[in-house]
């Protein structure tokens, strides 16, 4: 094999992806679709607000089981705001998503909504502190991500203009 033989196929070999900076976000690229990533969705606001048909439409599937009319207009004698986790694993042109959505009902239902806020502030601070905490793990195999991508409020319909 000759230096021009060499030569050109180390040129080939880069053109189609192989090797240097240049063809660095392809191999990221490769590297995520191969293994896959992680999203975490919140949705927050008063029920009745549509999170659960958002989130089910988005979908297309009934990822979140919606309350039935009697269980959706009694209301809890505690004013809590509870944190419910649905998980799902999406695939689409071979690129894997495991999906969180985090619900939290109870928020905003009450008259008083003082501090109605910190369960789900808490609960986000908490899954970064959890991620930092792996993170800083000599061995970080099997690192659960659960940090809130996105978080989407819903505002109830006033009917002003």
């Amino acid at each position: 094999m000759s230096a021009s033989d060499a030569n050109s196929s180390t040129k080939s070999q880069a053109s189609t992806g192989g090797i240097g900076i240049a063809n660095l976000p392809n191999q990221l690229h490769k590297i995520v679709t191969k293994k896959g990533t992680n999203f975490s969705l919140m949705v927050v606001g008063e029920s009745g607000t549509g999170k659960t048909t958002f989130i089910n439409t988005l979908l297309t599937t009934e990822l979140i089981e919606p309350l039935d009319d009697a269980n959706r207009r009694k209301k809890q004698l505690d004013k809590t705001v509870d944190i419910n986790i649905h998980k799902a694993e999406l695939e689409e042109k071979m690129f894997n998503v495991k999906l969180n959505v985090v619900d939290t009902p109870g928020f905003g239902d009450y008259v008083d909504n003082n501090d109605c806020w910190l369960p789900v502030v808490d609960f986000i601070e908490n899954q970064y502190e959890q991620y930092l905490r792996q993170e800083q793990q000599p061995v970080r195999k099997g690192v659960v991500d659960m940090r809130v991508h996105a978080c989407l409020y819903f505002i109830r319909p006033n009917g002003h203009t």
